[in-house]
């Protein structure tokens, strides 16, 4: 049994259900922070997202914390005695403001107990240097764009609605090449200095070598196959 398995189970029922509400608010933040990264939407910081908001007044509108924790029925009188605990044992933080309870913040700790008595393993890590699916779809982009480019219509460097600092940046300077996946060029239109995105030679070699696996990777990306891959 391992240590978190073991302080799961030193945990009386009532103390599992809250613990278990807490993780189930916590995945769900998670989740939709994933999301919108995936859309290209901009992402609170993990200091942020990760306090979990217990207090609603004066909106009225009851949070995710409170409703998981009211359905785990252990919203009552007790409640701030079995947060002590959770919180004495290292496995949570709670932020108090005039004896209030305002928000909740799950530990690494916690979420590692919460797992194991669950039967829950961690998210593996993706592969050192692997595309994320917006920086994919990026890259489709470049790829179909070819020597024309991808032009920066807008005052921001996102060009064509994907984030420079998120994606674009991270695809000119992708390891293991000397000219990264796509790089920045500058050109006079009218006399009028501008800049486009190009996809690189190795942006090209990448897509080609790397098409078949993120397409099973990211199915919903609309990956158009490369001419000369059987």
């Amino acid at each position: 049994m391992s240590k978190h398995h073991s302080l799961w189970e030193k945990l009386n029922q009532r103390q599992q259900a809250t613990l278990t509400a807490i993780y189930h608010t916590d995945q769900q933040q998670e989740s939709a922070q994933k999301q919108a990264w995936h859309k290209g939407l901009s992402r609170e910081k993990a200091t942020v997202w990760r306090n979990l908001q217990y207090y609603f007044e004066p909106t009225g509108h009851e949070t995710l914390l409170h409703r998981l924790l009211r359905q785990a029925n252990v919203v009552d009188q007790g409640l701030g005695s079995t947060l002590q605990v959770l919180e004495r044992l290292g496995l949570i933080e709670c932020n108090y403001r005039q004896n209030e309870l305002i928000s909740i913040k799950l530990t690494t700790t916690g979420r590692a107990v919460a797992r194991a008595g669950l039967g829950e393993s961690a998210p593996k890590k993706p592969p050192k240097g692997q595309l994320k699916p917006r920086q994919w779809e990026a890259l489709v982009r470049a790829y179909l764009s070819g020597e024309n480019g991808i032009d920066n219509n807008t005052s921001s460097d996102d060009y064509a609605g994907f984030s420079w600092r998120w994606t674009w940046l991270r695809l000119r300077d992708y390891h293991g090449t000397e000219e990264g996946l796509v790089k920045e060029v500058g050109y006079w239109n009218q006399g009028k200095y501008s800049t486009k995105l190009v996809i690189t030679l190795s942006g090209i070699e990448f897509y080609k070598q790397q098409w078949e696996q993120y397409r099973a990777l990211y199915p919903d990306v609309n990956a158009p196959k490369p001419d000369d891959v059987t």
